[in-house]
């Protein structure tokens, strides 16, 4: 796929449900260059994991999958054995991606390696760390 990879991490595409936020229409807005989004396949189990539970984070999971399904033509899934937030870090590194989680944890670690991060501002809108 050509353009900017941009990772989508578990707790950020849990956003819509959350927030009523359409996470690839703003960051389509926000990422003025080509670009196209990226997910590991331990996201979609960590999904699948919330996704079995009868709760509102349950609920964002499950409509979360529906999405990267519908969407599979600019999401792409990739093999992983790595825990997520690795994953993350690792393949933002190699592939001078941009991430999108609202892990604070993570987005530390990304900000040490200057790892451009979108995160959720004010829950309203999204923007860059």
């Amino acid at each position: 796929m050509p353009g900017r990879p941009i990772v989508l991490d578990t707790n950020f595409l849990l956003i819509p449900f959350r927030f009523k936020i359409n996470i690839l229409a703003e960051i389509d807005y926000l990422v003025d260059r080509s670009h196209f989004y990226v997910v590991s396949s331990q996201t979609i189990e960590e999904l699948k994991s919330i996704g079995r539970k009868r709760s509102k984070d349950g609920i964002a999971a499950r409509l979360a999958l529906k999405m990267i399904k519908a969407n599979s033509k600019t999401i792409e899934v990739i093999e992983s054995n790595q825990f997520v937030d690795d994953w993350v870090v690792d393949y933002s590194k190699e592939n001078h991606a941009i991430a999108a989680t609202n892990d604070s944890g993570l987005r530390a670690r990304l900000k040490k390696l200057k790892i451009k991060t979108i995160t959720l501002k004010s829950k309203t809108t999204l923007g860059f760390v």
